[in-house]
């Protein structure tokens, strides 16, 4: 890494920090500069804006996750790995630090930039990148497409504290996901057409008429 992508990524961090300790409303390009014990101008050399920063504070943010996606097996051969990958992602307790920082920025970035979709461009692309992997994982889509949301889903309302599952709940709905997932590879395995035939009423053998 170059002189000029350490200072980028150590300011970067610093508006992270700033985010974290003291919310989205209180970044400004002083206050990371500050943070960063860089100048200002060293700043705007990276990022002309405030909103320049915080979009690459989010794409930042999208390059973690699909980083975690590789760890869980993303770009696996088999079908159903992209997407048994993310739910593992979603819905996997994490003890590492810096997942749990990902986490919680996530959360202050969300919550503080709802109301300008533009801010999370980044994302917008990202999630329909991943629906795409989804779709094309060797699965039924719409079976990628359940078990990508309810991932979601779980990663969400716990992040906000909404209608959080109990351990013994969670455990069994993150089971019955990727059972989903496995019913899916075989759905679409080798012989599905046949089998799908075969079980079809009134079906007969040979295809007689």
């Amino acid at each position: 890494m170059g002189r000029a992508e350490e200072t980028r990524e150590r300011i970067l961090r610093a508006a992270e920090d700033v985010v974290l300790d003291e919310g989205v409303a209180a970044l400004t390009l002083e206050r990371a500069a500050a943070a960063a014990g860089v100048s200002k101008g060293g700043v705007l050399y990276h990022f002309p804006t405030r909103d320049a920063l915080v979009t690459a504070m989010v794409a930042r943010l999208t390059e973690r996750f699909e980083e975690q996606l590789r760890r869980h097996g993303a770009n696996g051969p088999g079908p159903g790995s992209f997407t048994l990958a993310y739910l593992r992602c979603e819905a996997t307790p994490t003890t590492d630090p810096e997942d749990e920082r990902v986490d919680r920025l996530g959360a202050a970035l969300l919550a503080a930039l709802a109301a300008d979709p533009s801010l999370l461009a980044p994302l917008a692309e990202a999630y329909e990148r991943w629906q795409r992997r989804c779709e094309l994982d060797g699965l039924p889509p719409v079976t990628a497409t359940l078990v990508r949301l309810a991932a979601d889903g779980l990663w969400l309302t716990e992040l906000l504290g909404l209608g959080v599952l109990s351990a013994e709940r969670r455990r069994s709905v993150v089971e019955e996901l990727e059972r989903l997932v496995a019913a899916g590879t075989e759905a679409s395995g080798p012989g599905a057409g046949t089998r799908a035939r075969r079980s079809r009423p009134g079906a007969r053998r040979g295809g007689g008429r």
